[in-house]
């Protein structure tokens, strides 16, 4: 059985009451810290316009994940297909050239 811990974490101004795989906590609490820091960064830029804090929400969240596509982009395994393709011809093209 998985350990579970409950954990309170905030974002903004809204507290979260959370149970999470305990070792799971840190990324949760990292995660939080993230988020966060996009917050303060959004409120600052647009301090001037007065935006609702959904808004400022919004564009954290956005950043947040435009931030997680490009890692996965980065992290494709498109080079480890290719590679596992073109070892898998050379290995048919051997075991042809045995058969002769």
């Amino acid at each position: 059985m998985e350990d579970k811990v409950k954990i309170n974490i905030q974002v903004g101004e809204v507290k979260h009451p959370l149970t999470v795989r305990k070792d799971d906590e840190p990324i949760y609490r990292e995660a939080a810290r993230l988020i966060n820091e996009r917050l303060i960064t959004y409120q600052t830029k647009y301090r001037a316009a007065q935006l609702p804090q959904e808004f400022i929400l919004s564009f954290a969240a956005v950043d947040i994940a435009a931030r997680y596509v490009r890692l996965q982009r980065q992290t494709s395994t498109q080079p480890v297909e290719d590679a596992l393709r073109d070892l898998t011809g050379q290995l048919q093209d051997f075991l042809r050239e045995g058969d002769v």
